[in-house]
């Protein structure tokens, strides 16, 4: 606990912008990847795999943009580092560990992006102006992944383990019961805020004229030891996912992580050139 504490006190002085909510998020996923490394071993090495996928169906090799870099556990980085002239790290928040870790191994070519990549500021905002526009259509669509389009040479983006984050965390904020003064008009989001969030995302990447690879959890279940299924869950909120190339199931929370006697499953899909019908 005094670790984390100190990592999330050093965190909030190397990331002044990012939310303490969003620092804690993090510091707390790195503390619990620690504790299941055994659990998540096989579904950090399929993502790395799924990810290698791809890089081998690139060509030109000039840049690559990884979404949700995180911890890097799930990340071929050598091989992004060494194949490619520039490697992108885009996440909300980039622990000081993780810095470290980049600037130990010597990878010149890598560079961070702090950036919120859900679009929820963004739709919150539309969300105030029709209302107080009384409009209904604003004639422009959600556009999170946008600023990809402004990176030269892009060559391929890596949407890694993050798209049921950005749900999550929509979830979370729209369920703040004490909002901040300049969060009012987070109040006034549509009923379907997640699923447009969702949508907004797949729909980024099948706008991009890349190479594209996602790596996402799409459902989950939670069962007792006797094989009891105590809960299930849809982590996209209706929106279809793209058509994978490889499923596999990734115990987030194993017995006695959560819960003595339940575990937490979830279904993870990879699938690459990302084009869905929204």
């Amino acid at each position: 606990m005094l670790a984390e504490a100190l990592l999330f006190a050093v965190a909030r002085l190397t990331s002044p912008r990012s939310r303490a909510a969003v620092i804690r998020d993090a510091v707390g996923l790195r503390a619990r990847a620690g504790r299941c490394r055994a659990a998540w071993a096989e579904h950090e090495a399929r993502t790395r795999a799924a990810i290698d996928r791809a890089i081998d169906g690139v060509a030109v090799r000039r840049t690559a943009v990884v979404l949700g870099s995180g911890l890097l556990r799930d990340l071929p980085i050598d091989r992004l580092s060494s194949m490619f002239d520039k490697v992108v790290l885009v996440d909300i928040v980039h622990l000081p560990t993780v810095r470290l870790k980049v600037l130990l191994r010597r990878y010149p070519n890598v560079s961070f992006m702090t950036r919120d990549i859900s679009g929820y500021d963004r739709l919150a905002e539309q969300s105030w102006i029709k209302l107080a526009t009384g409009q209904d259509d604003l004639g422009v669509r959600l556009d999170p992944l946008g600023f990809l389009r402004k990176i030269d040479e892009l060559d391929l983006v890596i949407s890694a383990n993050v798209l049921s984050q950005v749900a999550v965390g929509a979830r979370k904020r729209l369920e703040e019961k004490d909002r901040k003064a300049k969060d009012r008009k987070a109040r006034f989001m549509p009923e379907d805020t997640v699923a447009q969030l969702v949508a907004g995302h797949l729909d980024g990447l099948a706008q991009l004229p890349c190479k594209t690879v996602i790596v996402t959890d799409v459902s989950y279940v939670r069962r007792r030891r006797d094989g009891t299924i105590v809960d299930t869950g849809d982590l996209l909120y209706g929106v279809t996912p793209p058509f994978p190339f490889d499923t596999w199931d990734w115990p987030v929370a194993p017995f006695g992580e959560e819960a003595a006697d339940e575990e937490r499953v979830h279904r993870v899909i990879a699938a690459e050139d990302v084009a869905v019908d929204l």
